[in-house]
């Protein structure tokens, strides 16, 4: 894999997630899961994750509980992904997904990020200055931490896009706001977090490719909107397309969105044209979805599913 374009991940509320399967989620009752799996993750920690099966290395950055690195540890040391975490006192929280085992129904509760302090702040920005930024992919993914704010948020951009490097922001509410107003280079908001940013319902595509033309009128030059089983809006200097696969028996939904994107900077890593990028992309969703563990299956195996992706034009 071509790996000259570099990309840098920035989780800055990682999370341990904890994945327990179903039968049925029954509140009020007692249940008993059928399964359980822990696994390293945040937005942009799984990101890397799935760019490394892919084998395209990343340097991973954020802040890190001290007391519980393991799951983290383990992943970097089996992947290309390179460790630049910044390690604060504590424990990493956990994620907890309540997977029914139907595959359509996921409940999330997630847990409170360790106290983020201002030298941790100061700490990342030093490590990210050493960095050369020019011309790479840095994704901002994920929930903000307690102790980082948005004020934080945004000078987190402006030091990234000073540095000359291309920003993603992979977020909701607020902190999506923020980098809208900022004007990264690419955001993928799904249809429930670019209707709160919007304060509009988006009831169907039509709705929804307007939404994704009022984003990148307001400075965003790559937007991508997941829409579930429905598919995904992919707009980029090139083209806007419409990217859909075929039904699929869904494992879990937990971090579908994460591999959209993580297949979307993969195709840009590999020089694929606007069309197979959004192949590529929603080919790692399909991926992810099937499988309880989010990985991708060997690459040539996820380079010939991309045929079954249909992607069409925005006025076709």
């Amino acid at each position: 894999m071509n790996n000259s374009n570099r990309i840098i991940t920035i989780t800055l509320n990682p999370a341990i997630d904890q994945t327990i399967i179903l039968p049925s989620l029954q509140t009020g009752s007692v249940n008993r899961a059928e399964e359980v799996h822990h696994q390293a993750g945040g937005k942009g920690v799984n990101v890397s994750a799935r760019l490394g099966e892919f084998g395209i290395g990343t340097t991973a950055t954020g802040f890190l509980g001290t007391e519980n690195q393991t799951h983290f540890t383990t992943l970097f040391s089996k992947l290309p992904i390179r460790d630049a975490f910044i390690r604060i006192p504590g424990r990493t929280r956990t994620g907890i997904k309540l997977v029914e085992r139907n595959g359509k129904v996921t409940t999330d509760i997630n847990l409170p990020g360790a106290q983020v302090g201002a030298q941790d702040i100061a700490a990342l920005h030093s490590h990210l200055r050493g960095l050369d930024l020019r011309e790479s992919w840095c994704l901002i993914g994920g929930s903000l931490p307690p102790g980082f704010g948005l004020d934080d948020f945004a000078a987190l951009i402006d030091l990234l896009k000073s540095a000359g490097a291309r920003v993603a922001v992979d977020a909701s509410g607020d902190a999506l706001r923020v980098a809208i107003e900022r004007k990264v280079d690419l955001i993928k908001p799904n249809q429930r977090e670019i209707t709160e940013v919007l304060g509009r319902d988006i009831p169907d595509l039509a709705a929804a490719q307007s939404a994704v033309l009022e984003v990148h009128a307001a400075g965003i030059s790559r937007v991508i909107l997941s829409l579930g089983e429905v598919g995904a809006w992919f707009l980029d200097p090139c083209a806007t397309l419409m990217a859909k696969a075929p039904p699929i028996s869904v494992a879990s939904t937990v971090g579908a969105g994460d591999a959209l994107l993580a297949g979307y900077l993969a195709g840009l890593n590999t020089g694929l044209d606007a069309t197979a990028r959004a192949q590529l992309a929603t080919t790692f969703a399909v991926c992810s979805l099937a499988s309880l563990d989010r990985c991708l299956p060997p690459v040539a195996d996820v380079l010939s599913h991309m045929a079954e992706i249909e992607v069409t034009t925005a006025d076709s």
